[in-house]
């Protein structure tokens, strides 16, 4: 994982001759605003190049790589993807040593984007794309666009998309090594794209299929060790979910899948009525223990979840009085539009369920998305969220990074500017470090004004005074959804 002084020369030269592998554009064209993040990245990726250090340094100890994953094509001339959920997946990679940071990406060599780029036009179903009925589709695989998270695992790498198989790609060349099954008879069985990792290593996922839900046990080494299948209430829409030190929590949004047909948005209906119901599983016997009646709520991603002595659950989340991003906003976006019913804020809220009672909601008072947690934390009693927040009316995307603690009620914001789009950040303990503050938080943002990509770090313990060192690219790459943080 580490960089050679041969590699990091290499980089450095090659980011001198940017213009061999991207478009003039790339550099020249001057965009109107936030639709730089929307724009497709160069077909042939982008070669390693030192990132320009803009800000304080690099804290000592700080070395590995942050891998990013997200959308990063989205036309062929005119011809737009049906939704941004649907652009092929491109990883980032950002990795530090010495002080100095080298980005590089490449996209996921799905059999979809293989396929598409050899036609030169979109040609499989999404989540908001029809497709070409001709185009065959044998397996979930077929039309997977590896495009939304980052799973490290027994020292593999997978790209991640919540309705197929892990893509495994090598975690230095980003090169494409293809999809994981993680057991003969799972083959093309969708494996989420938020699995839940214990401390120790030991990962947790779920498959969705309608009303059917699949339960994986993995082990830290990459070995399956147990899958099982659960019913839902419903066949409700499921992105993320939970869990605590002995429970998986499925959340049953009432956004309900009432046929199965692409474009799966368009499949969807908002059934309030039915409320979010949370479905608590036993991590030992992989079976339903109880489910909690909670008031209806949309929500995309959660933070994390803790189990009280009395057995009260506590989960944060980003939750919406209604779905955000739909066949509307998910769809404009990469044309550069955004309407005013856009512009939906979210509630960052902990979602409190009693052992025998329904669930209620306590705000934090905060708004925004992407929440993550420390993941020494993960599952047990946390007291810090950082998520990103800030939003701008009008505009997609957030502005500014808040860091809110439950245990005193307090949240912490450090405001980028009207210029930055501001993307998920995560924690990073600092070596020897056990509380939750003995940490940094690492994500990256998009500069508007400068047209070009940014990775900032901070220290968990003092958010609010600004990064203590910041590194600038020297293109922007879209904006992406999730990653993670591999240490040296």
């Amino acid at each position: 994982m580490r960089l050679s002084r041969r590699q990091f020369a290499a980089a450095a030269l090659a980011g001198g001759s940017l213009a061999a592998i991207a478009p003039a554009a790339l550099a020249k064209e001057t965009l109107p605003g936030w639709q730089i993040g929307f724009r497709n990245a160069p077909a042939g990726g982008f070669r390693p190049s030192v990132m320009e250090r803009i800000a304080g340094r690099a804290p000592a100890g700080l070395e590995g790589a942050l891998y990013r994953n997200g959308p990063a094509h989205f036309s062929y001339g005119k011809d737009f993807q049906g939704h941004w959920f649907d652009g092929d997946g491109m990883v980032q990679r950002i990795a530090i040593e010495a002080g100095h940071a080298v980005h590089s990406g490449r996209f996921m060599q799905t059999s979809k984007r293989v396929a598409e780029q050899a036609a030169g036009r979109f040609l499989a179903p999404g989540f908001g794309t029809a497709g070409d009925p001709d185009y065959g589709v044998m397996s979930p695989d077929d039309v997977s666009a590896a495009n939304t998270s980052i799973l490290p695992i027994g020292g593999k790498m997978y790209a991640l998309w919540e309705a197929g198989s892990a893509m495994e790609f090598d975690g230095e060349s980003l090169e494409t090594i293809g999809p994981r099954h993680w057991r003969d008879d799972l083959k093309g069985m969708p494996f989420l794209a938020h699995p839940k990792v214990e401390p120790g290593g030991r990962v947790w996922n779920l498959a969705v299929s309608g009303r059917m839900v699949g339960i994986y046990d993995i082990a830290p080494t990459g070995k399956l060790n147990r899958f099982a299948m659960v019913d839902m209430p419903m066949a409700s829409y499921v992105h993320d979910w939970a869990m605590t030190e002995r429970h998986l929590l499925i959340l049953c949004q009432p956004w309900v899948m009432t046929r199965n047909r692409p474009p799966i948005v368009n499949s969807l209906e908002w059934q309030p009525e039915q409320g979010l119901i949370v479905l608590v599983v036993s991590k030992d016997e992989l079976e339903i223990q109880r489910s909690v009646q909670c008031p209806p709520r949309a929500f995309f991603h959660t933070g994390s979840a803790f189990e009280e002595a009395d057995g009260t659950i506590r989960l944060d989340a980003a939750f919406y009085a209604e779905p955000v991003l739909g066949s509307g906003g998910g769809t404009n976006l990469m044309r550069g539009e955004y309407a005013e019913e856009d512009d939906l804020k979210s509630e960052f809220a902990q979602l409190v369920l009693p052992p025998k009672s329904d669930g209620y909601l306590v705000s934090s008072g905060g708004e925004g998305e992407f929440p993550q947690i420390h993941p020494a934390f993960s599952g047990q009693g946390h007291s810090l969220t950082v998520y990103a927040s800030g939003a701008v009316p009008g505009r997609p995307i957030a502005t500014g990074l808040t860091l809110t603690d439950w245990t005193a009620g307090t949240n912490e914001t450090f405001g980028f500017g009207a210029d930055q789009m501001v993307e998920e950040h995560l924690f990073i303990p600092k070596p020897g470090g056990k509380s939750e503050r003995e940490a940094w938080i690492i994500g990256t943002t998009l500069n508007i004004r400068a047209q070009a990509s940014e990775v900032h770090v901070f220290d968990a313990s003092a958010i609010g005074d600004g990064p203590v060192v910041s590194w600038r690219a020297r293109h922007a790459w879209p904006l992406g959804f999730h990653g993670a943080f591999v240490s040296a």
